[in-house]
């Protein structure tokens, strides 16, 4: 594995069929991110191989593929729960006000009244808006929409929100 930083765009949920076939939860909204490559790395952030990518597809909300050399269901079950990474220089460049989660994650999260609510531990998706886990003294599930962030300093690492303490 290369040391460029990695993106996790997908989760392996599991083989697909018996003949190598993999399903794939997408942690993007962009599906052609994934479906465009010839090859994937999979494993997590510190340790990544790099699978080259006979054929994909969409099926209904996944993604299913077949990957070089992964012939049975045995050797496609041996990738379960792994992530599918890509480098972030192959990421699009996002317009202004928009972020890459893996971006903001360790960002501290302060509210208006300068409480440091805790640190960005990942992201849920909802269907109606995506949330930030925030671990400080408690858990915070912290909706990402504009009348609560009200600003994210890059430089700082640091997300103002209009968020009381006491939710």
């Amino acid at each position: 594995m290369s040391s460029t930083e990695k993106f996790i765009m997908a989760r392996i949920s599991g083989p697909y069929g018996i003949k190598g076939w993999i399903k794939i939860q997408p942690l993007t909204i962009n599906l052609n991110h994934l479906l465009d490559k010839k090859a994937w790395w999979i494993g997590d952030e510190k340790s990544s191989i790099s699978y080259t990518i006979e054929t994909s597809k969409i099926h209904g909300n996944t993604i299913v593929a077949k990957l070089l050399n992964i012939d049975d269901r045995d050797a496609a079950f041996g990738l379960k729960n792994k992530t599918i990474l890509v480098p972030k220089e192959e990421l699009p460049v996002l317009e202004k006000g928009e972020y890459y989660w893996n971006d903001l994650i360790g960002h501290t999260v302060v509210n208006q009244d300068k409480d440091n609510l805790g640190v960005v531990q990942t992201f849920l998706e909802t269907g109606a808006n995506d949330v930030l886990v925030v671990k400080g003294d408690k858990e915070y599930l912290v909706p990402f929409i504009s009348h609560v962030i009200l600003h994210v300093d890059m430089e700082k690492k640091e997300i103002s929100v209009d968020w009381d303490k006491d939710f």
